[in-house]
């Protein structure tokens, strides 16, 4: 028997019961009702209630929840299937993450937060004199509510540990490039293919994975000239023509960068391009449209830390929708596992690149 619980929030709860079923341990969900109601209520005035049903004193708890707008699980029918109520933003699903931390916290758990993509992850600092930092506030908010850990994936800057209390939180990370590389690998020719950063900032990132394969890099130099999701490509550091393209980035929410990559790629000669993008935020439809349009553009590769609605997978056929709940649901037994017991989360981070290892050392 597990000596840890789950516990979801309304963001994401098929990533949460992929993690529960991987783990086999059961999935306290927003509709688990007592006496007094359900474990989250919400009420017409947009405010919101957390009351849980079971003994977590003395717990090791984990608490599912990402940056997405979805609706709030009011129950199930008869043959299980759900029901939902209220539409909740962004920033609704942000206040049930505090609540159910410190509801949790309050009623004797250590509570652990699971967050695939963070909020507010690309305001991470001043862009201007009087400006706030968003990612700055979050971290705050949520130590005050009482975390003790956050398990995210790809963030979007490296130094994210900076912004918490280490003293407080432990921040953990889990890096997907291993797994995007294994898979472009595994199906591409290696003396066509070319890696493509479509900014400086990722090319910082992707510079030391792209060396380790063993692969070419081209860098697209862009500029955004306010605080908005357009920038314009200005030059192409590399060669791509006659060149397989491929982009790996942390996110996208209008796909506006990757259809200036790919155009500039194209404009360069390029044969083709595949994307890997860590969270599909995309916002824009249209961009979808754009997407799936683009001569250029074969294949968007995204994970499922964030819900992507059928409505979206249907404009776009090109996307390929990559599970991560078995590598999240390793990372959270480990970090539930009692000291002493061997179980390093750097060691297995680090096993994530054994795959990759072993598919470059046969294709040599």
């Amino acid at each position: 028997m597990a000596d840890f619980m789950l516990f979801a929030g309304n963001s994401h709860l098929e990533f949460a019961r992929g993690i529960a079923r991987c783990l086999n341990v059961p999935l306290h969900e927003p509709d688990e009702k007592g006496d007094r109601g359900p474990m989250i209520k919400w009420f017409s005035n947009g405010n919101v209630l957390v009351d849980v049903k079971c003994d977590v004193r003395g717990k090791q708890v984990f608490v599912i929840q990402t940056q997405a707008p979805g609706r709030a699980l009011i129950g199930k029918n008869t043959d299980g299937t759900d029901i939902f109520g209220t539409a909740l933003s962004v920033s609704d699903m942000i206040m049930e993450l505090y609540w159910l931390v410190d509801t949790l916290t309050c009623a004797g758990a250590s509570v652990r937060v699971v967050m695939p993509y963070m909020p507010y992850i690309r305001s991470d600092k001043m862009d201007h004199p009087r400006s706030s930092i968003g990612a700055r506030i979050f971290a705050d908010l949520l130590t005050a509510a009482g975390a003790c850990g956050l398990l995210i994936l790809e963030p979007h800057f490296q130094q994210i540990h900076g912004f918490f209390d280490r003293k407080k939180i432990k921040v953990d990370t889990l890096n997907m490039k291993p797994i995007f590389g294994y898979e472009i690998l595994a199906t591409t020719d290696r003396t066509r293919t070319v890696f493509v950063a479509p900014d400086i900032g990722e090319a910082k990132h992707l510079g030391p994975f792209v060396s380790m394969l063993g692969f070419p890099i081209a860098i697209i130099n862009k500029d955004r000239a306010e605080d908005n999701e357009t920038a314009q490509a200005q030059q192409l550091v590399g060669n791509v023509e006659g060149r397989d393209c491929v982009v790996i980035d942390d996110e996208t929410m209008s796909c506006g960068t990757l259809i200036e990559a790919a155009d500039f790629c194209q404009a360069n000669g390029a044969r083709s391009l595949r994307a890997a993008i860590a969270h599909p935020v995309l916002t824009s439809l249209d961009g979808l449209r754009k997407v799936q349009a683009h001569p250029l553009i074969t294949e968007l590769q995204v994970l499922d830390g964030i819900p992507i609605s059928a409505e979206k997978l249907s404009i776009c056929p090109k996307l390929r929708v990559h599970s991560v709940t078995r590598e999240v649901a390793h990372a959270i037994s480990i970090l539930a596992a009692p000291p002493g017991e061997g179980h390093s989360l750097e060691a297995y981070k680090q096993s994530l690149y054994d795959p990759l290892n072993d598919l470059l050392a046969r294709t040599k």
